[in-house]
């Protein structure tokens, strides 16, 4: 299995395409079903172990995936965080460098992977490895350098910054990329097989494919070389106006929502590097029926996705059985 999955995304010849997610995976049905819920599994490593391997055990995904928010390199950061409820996922209350004006960010702590909720996270993986063996991938999240800068400054602030202070969001965004080295080359000591990207803010939705070039590409690339496994790189939104970059960021793979042509993806990445995606998350996943699921993943396999995945975190009352569906629409697809 975890075979299959490093051949599919590095581009080799692989019998069926792994069924996988690359974005969070904790839901009501999973955590009734496992017996760890929200918001303790986020903060407890034996909890955030068991619900995550339910994804693997319950759901069908060929991987386990932790952890389940975005928030856990910000707060070692700095980032005040609301420890969420049973349906939320904890999430940010304050940025330490909200402010009007540009201040020098504090540099990033020698003690960065100690802190805060890193060790539970690294424990988890550890426990999940020790659960479900060798054969079986482990696949980490973490934010990326964009949203990383985004969060310590509020996103209003970033953006205004990225209008009249480009400079000093080019430190910022520097300064995620650091954190972002130490946190996932921790994550892969662990024990994680791949580590996930989750750089929402870098999406065109929000920043100009021009920044894109200039200011994000040069820092992934240097973030890909410092790292030892497989990456795959996560923005949401419709990322059509910058496919044509991914190439040049030395990441592993892209993930890329129903918003971006699985077709169009594949032809402009073309072999440098792999699209994994795309069943939509909210249309589908969430609020569809088995059927328009297995529908929309069987389109996707037709379109040569390299991993099958959801093409982004899966809402908290996701139905497990939508989930399952993609298993079944790869199972038919390949007969």
């Amino acid at each position: 299995m975890k075979e299959r999955l490093h051949k599919a995304i590095n581009g080799r010849s692989v019998d069926y395409t792994p069924v996988v997610a690359f974005t969070q995976t904790g839901t009501k049905d999973l955590m009734t079903e496992s017996g760890a819920s929200w918001p303790d599994a986020s903060y407890d490593a034996e909890k955030m172990a068991a619900l995550a391997i339910s994804g693997f055990e319950r759901a069908g995904f060929e991987a386990v995936r932790v952890p389940f928010c975005l928030t856990v390199l910000l707060e070692s950061l700095g980032c005040c965080v609301g420890r969420g409820e049973t349906l939320r996922q904890p999430s940010i209350t304050s940025h330490p460098y909200n402010s009007r004006k540009p201040q020098e960010p504090s540099p990033v702590p020698d003690d960065l992977i100690v802190g805060c909720r890193i060790p539970v996270v690294l424990d988890a993986i550890k426990i999940i490895r020790e659960k479900v063996g060798d054969d079986v991938p482990i696949i980490a999240g973490c934010e990326g350098p964009v949203t990383v800068a985004s969060d310590l400054l509020e996103v209003t602030t970033f953006m205004k910054w990225f209008i009249k202070y480009p400079d000093a969001v080019r430190d910022y965004i520097a300064l995620g990329n650091t954190a972002v080295k130490t946190y996932a080359s921790s994550l892969f000591e662990a024990g994680a097989d791949i580590v996930a990207l989750l750089d929402p803010v870098a999406s065109p939705d929000l920043l100009s494919p021009k920044f894109f070039e200039s200011f994000i590409v040069p820092e992934y690339r240097d973030l890909s070389r410092a790292l030892s496994g497989d990456t795959v790189l996560h923005i949401c939104g419709d990322v059509t106006p910058i496919l044509g970059y991914f190439p040049q960021t030395g990441f592993t793979a892209v993930s890329i929502e129903e918003k971006t042509s699985m077709a169009e993806a594949k032809e402009k990445c073309s072999s440098a590097i792999r699209v994994v995606g795309n069943v939509s998350t909210s249309s589908t996943l969430f609020s569809g029926t088995p059927q328009e699921v297995y529908n929309e993943s069987i389109r996707a396999l037709e379109d040569k996705t390299d991993v099958l995945a959801p093409g982004c975190g899966l809402a908290p009352l996701t139905p497990i059985e939508n989930c399952r569906a993609m298993v079944r629409a790869r199972n038919d697809y390949f007969k």
